[in-house]
């Protein structure tokens, strides 16, 4: 498997559904069936920390009733949910 291919779609496809949640839901099942296909066949380090790195990127956009506010609209503090 050529893994540099399959790292350069799941990163193009990650740009393009930054703002499509439920696009990032199934890319999420994609890299995480990568991600366990690359530690059974063991290609370099550098694989898994990208597959990691989107797959935590992923699963930040796809949680549900988060406070994307930096400043508290209520208290005018810094926001303590971040």
């Amino acid at each position: 498997m050529n893994w540099k291919e399959v790292l350069e779609q799941l990163e193009k496809e990650m740009l393009s559904s930054r703002r499509e949640r439920m696009h990032a839901h199934s890319l999420k099942r994609k890299v995480t069936t990568s991600l366990q296909r690359a530690e059974s066949e063991s290609p370099e380090g550098d694989v898994i920390d990208r597959l990691e790195t989107m797959l935590s990127l992923l699963s930040e956009a796809t949680r549900e009733n988060v406070c994307t506010n930096t400043k508290c609209l209520r208290y005018n503090k810094k926001c303590k949910m971040r």
